[in-house]
């Protein structure tokens, strides 16, 4: 069953002065409404995770077919509300605010329905999701799988300066798993004065412009060397953390641990620190998902061509 979903938030702005590249906010409102979103509802210590994923299409020059991505919101609800006219069925979530100041909270968040049924039938499993004191971790539980362990990438979707993501490989050495991610670019943005200087490094040391970063998956943790982002958010280009840190999501079953791209130099977490932006969902094995998939370890990454327009 499908939602509309729609929310007021801050509106953002990414733009380029004197060779500096910003992204801002606003100080405008605007409401978002958005059609066509499947819901999953997952168990929280305080109150209800809510995900919603929607599709969109578009002309892949690496892969030479179209594609299709989902992409894919999610926030945390401490409470909900039902609200219904003669034709519109709607539920309003409370949701749980943050105090960093490069989060913009979600504001008059609603999901509705002219199915009337539907919407009784999401607020129950709402309210059973309040009481449990499990915890969910499948963010996608009826999604086409494979039996590979291979992770799914989310990465937000206004990363859009030549920094999205390329091609992944899975290398797997007797119970390590190498993952290496390979993206079109990194592009900096607070540090954008030696943003060329690192591409001119990355060159000569690497020979290659594209930026590839890896980390290990081993029973059941994810092992990030000088890329874990922390708390750290799209804001921020020069996050270079080691962690070792127990996989938080899952995409389907426990095959396909989930990785969140978080800053704009790559650094990532099994959790989300861009919450108010919708992300990419890249599923590595779908045949209309954009990217390359394949084996390789890190040492023997070629280089590939992209489009720099998705």
């Amino acid at each position: 069953m499908s939602f509309n979903f729609s929310y007021t938030q801050e509106k953002y702005d990414e733009f380029t002065e004197h060779g500096r590249r910003y992204l801002t906010w606003t100080n405008k409102e605007e409401t978002w409404n958005y059609k066509d979103c499947s819901i999953t509802v997952l168990g929280h210590k305080d109150g209800v995770h809510i995900v919603l994923r929607r599709e969109r299409s578009g002309k892949s020059k690496l892969k030479k077919s179209n594609y299709i991505l989902k992409l894919m919101m999610g926030f945390t609800a401490i409470d909900v509300q039902k609200n219904y006219t003669d034709s519109k069925y709607e539920l309003k979530f409370i949701i749980q605010q943050t105090l960093d100041k490069n989060h913009r909270d979600l504001k008059d968040v609603k999901i509705w329905s002219s199915d009337k049924d539907s919407i009784e039938n999401l607020h129950q499993t709402i309210q059973e999701k309040m009481k449990t004191t499990q915890t969910g971790n499948i963010i996608a539980p009826n999604s086409k799988t494979n039996t590979e362990l291979i992770p799914v990438i989310y990465q937000p979707r206004i990363d859009a300066w030549k920094n999205f993501l390329r091609e992944i490989n899975v290398h797997k050495k007797d119970n390590v798993y190498e993952v290496t991610l390979a993206f079109e670019g990194e592009v900096l943005r607070k540090f954008f004065l030696v943003d060329i200087f690192y591409k001119i490094y990355r060159f000569f040391k690497y020979k290659r412009t594209r930026d590839i970063e890896t980390f290990e998956i081993r029973e059941n943790q994810f092992y990030f060397e000088n890329i874990y982002s922390d708390n750290d958010t799209l804001f921020d280009d020069s996050t270079h953390n080691k962690k070792i840190i127990p996989i938080k999501y899952y995409f389907s079953n426990n095959n396909h641990p989930i990785i969140f791209i978080n800053t704009s130099n790559h650094a990532m977490a099994p959790h989300d620190n861009n919450h108010d932006f919708w992300k990419w969902e890249y599923i590595p094995w779908s045949d209309t998902t954009p990217i390359e998939c394949g084996e390789k370890p890190k040492r023997k990454l070629k280089n590939y061509t992209g489009d720099s327009n998705e």
